[in-house]
This record gives structure tokens, C-alpha cells and sequence, in this order.
């Protein structure tokens, strides 16, 4: 079984139009999560601010999208606002749709519009994508020549007044604060507020590989000390630092040693999935969704023990909703 924490394809439906989540040529569609064997996907409705001008009215059209595919397939996926709706929904045989916000300025500095997505069923929401917004910051954008040049972290621009008024809101609503994406500084914001384990949805290690998406050893380990996950991106650039000498391409192999280094350091209840399936072009070994299990194989060859896989493939993330999500 198992659970990813991220994917962006509702997104890519929206703006791609006549692709419907039944069956598509994306990453994700629901014939593709069945062979894996996904009882729970978190879609997220993501928001890109340069393009968007109103991100609140953007992200309810998203959801809007969302509802309306999970309704037309109700015979195999349905709508998860906790841990209970995961569990009569596995019980009939149906996936969990899981509705999160990728871009807090979703909510557009308003603590009003952040309950409405409550209401709406939205269950997690990264704070920040790669841009400071009303909540807080990004790492540093670089450029070069004029041209963006990547990523630095940022140690000293975190969480804004206005963003310690979010986690608040949401660990009091019952929603999973999400720090990918987040600077390094709002990250250690985060970790010294919290009162509720968190998650990296997307993240990986930056020890493995040096990126400031990625959690640093520190990061990992504080995280785990509060019950908090990280879930695994395939995006190459966050899997291994050799994608530029080669084709840019996620790889079995380095997903699964990037799985043994947070392990090694955030221990067996911290690892999780999440893939970002359809938020990157790159290709796939193991080509999309359809093909998830076969990490699990890779996992079981490597000598990963069955009560690891298990934690890293769906148990670890659903214990963070059964303790967070109301």
C-alpha cells in the first residue's frame, strides 16, 4: 500500500484542458494509482504567482476541478477530509483523495480565506513555492548574467508576524502545516512554534544531495524529534547531484539511497513518499504512478525490513493525519 503526499496533477488537468483524471497522459491518473496500489494521494492545488493574479479565486477553481473528477469516479476514488473517511474508503475498496494547497498566498494574508479552505476540505498547505508571499519566504533566488541561476538557503527571512498567525489557525483548525519549499530560517521558525508534528511533503536530504529544497541533517533530525515526516521527491535535481553529467532522469537507485540516508538520520518513523509527480518534466525510470511499486521492490532487494517499508510506504504519513488532521 501506499500514500503520496504530493503530486500536482489537478493542476496540469486544469491548465492542459480536455484530460480528465480518469486516464491521461500524465504521471497520475487513477488507472495508474490502482496498479501501485495507492489507498491515499494528496493532490495539490498548486498556484504559481507569477502567472496568477488572484491566487484565492485561481486555487477555488482548482478545487472546484478536484471535486468535480472525484465525483465522476466515485466508484473507485473518494473524497478523505481525516483518517476515518481513509479507512471506510479502503474498506470499500476506493483510493483517498486528499486536498492540499501548494502556495499559501492562496489564502491572500487572510485568516477568513484560510478557514473557507478549510471548509472546502483542504487538510494541508505548504506555506510557500518559491516566492516571499504575506507568510513568509522562499529560499534566495540567484541569477547570473541576468538569467535565474537557481537557489541559496536563506538563514535569515522566515516566517512573517502574519505567518505565526497561520500555523496557529491551522494547527488549531486540524490542517498539516507543510514546509517544503520553505527558507531555512521559516523552517526553524516552524520547529520551535509547532505544538503538532509537520511535514516536508516533498523534500529530501541536502547532505545527499546539495540542494536548498532539500532538509539539512539538522532539519531532519529536530523534525523527527517532534513525530514530523519528509516525504520523498523523485524530481532528479532533489534526488542526486549527478543528474546534470547525465540524462536528467529519476533513478531507482539513488531514490532508494536517498531513502537510506534520511532513515540513517531521521529514523524509521520519519521517511514518507512524496513524489511530486507531474510538478516536473524530467522523466522516470520507472516512467509514473503505474510504477511506484517498483521502488518497493528495489526497497525489499536492498534489504529494507518489511515494518520499514511499510512505515516509509503509507504508515508514518498516515499516522501524522490520525494525530493532526480533525
Amino acid at each position: 500500500m501506499i500514500v503520496d503526499l504530493h503530486c500536482d496533477t489537478i493542476s496540469e488537468i486544469y491548465k492542459k484542458k480536455g484530460l480528465t483524471l480518469r486516464e491521461n497522459n500524465l504521471m497520475i491518473d487513477i488507472k495508474k494509482l490502482k496498479k501501485s496500489d495507492v489507498i491515499l494521494q494528496c493532490f495539490a492545488m498548486f498556484t504559481h504567482l507569477k502567472d496568477v493574479r488572484e491566487p484565492y479565486n485561481y486555487v477555488n477553481a482548482l478545487i472546484d476541478l478536484y471535486e468535480e473528477e472525484i465525483g465522476k469516479n466515485k466508484s473507485d476514488i473518494d473524497f478523505a477530509k481525516n483518517y476515518s473517511d481513509i479507512l471506510k474508503n479502503s474498506d470499500n475498496n476506493k483510493i483517498s483523495a486528499f486536498l492540499t494547497i501548494e502556495e499559501g498566498e492562496a489564502i491572500e494574508g487572510s485568516i477568513e480565506k484560510l478557514e473557507h479552505f478549510y471548509k472546502r476540505g483542504v487538510r494541508m498547505m505548504t506555506l510557500t513555492w518559491n516566492f516571499e508571499n504575506s507568510i513568509g519566504f522562499g529560499n534566495k533566488r540567484i541569477t547570473k548574467n541576468g538569467e535565474f541561476a537557481g537557489y541559496v538557503p536563506d538563514i535569515e527571512n522566515g516566517l512573517k508576524p502574519f505567518g505565526f498567525e497561520v500555523v496557529e489557525k491551522m494547527e488549531e483548525l486540524g490542517m498539516i502545516v507543510d514546509v517544503s519549499h520553505m527558507s531555512d530560517a521559516g523552517i526553524y521558525d516552524i520547529i520551535d512554534m509547532s505544538k503538532r508534528p509537520f511535514v516536508a511533503s516533498h523534500s529530501n536530504a541536502r547532505e545527499v544531495c546539495n540542494h536548498a529544497r532539500n532538509l539539512t541533517d539538522d532539519m531532519i533530525k529536530k523534525m523527527a524529534d517532534k513525530g514530523c515526516i519528509s516525504g520523498l521527491n523523485f524530481y532528479p535535481e532533489f534526488l542526486s547531484t549527478d543528474f546534470s553529467k547525465r540524462e536528467r532522469k529519476a533513478y531507482i537507485k539513488d531514490a532508494v539511497e536517498m531513502l537510506k540516508y534520511m532513515v540513517k538520520v531521521g529514523g524509521s518513523e520519519f521517511v514518507a513518499l512524496g513524489s511530486d509527480y507531474d510538478g516536473f518534466d524530467d522523466t522516470l525510470e520507472w516512467k509514473d504512478a503505474s510504477g511506484t511499486k517498483d521502488l518497493i521492490d528495489a526497497m525489499e532487494r536492498e534489504g529494507f525490513g518489511h515494518s520499514l517499508i511499510e512505515n516509509i510506504t503509507y504508515k508514518n504519513a498516515l499516522r501524522v493525519i490520525k494525530e493532526v488532521v480533525k
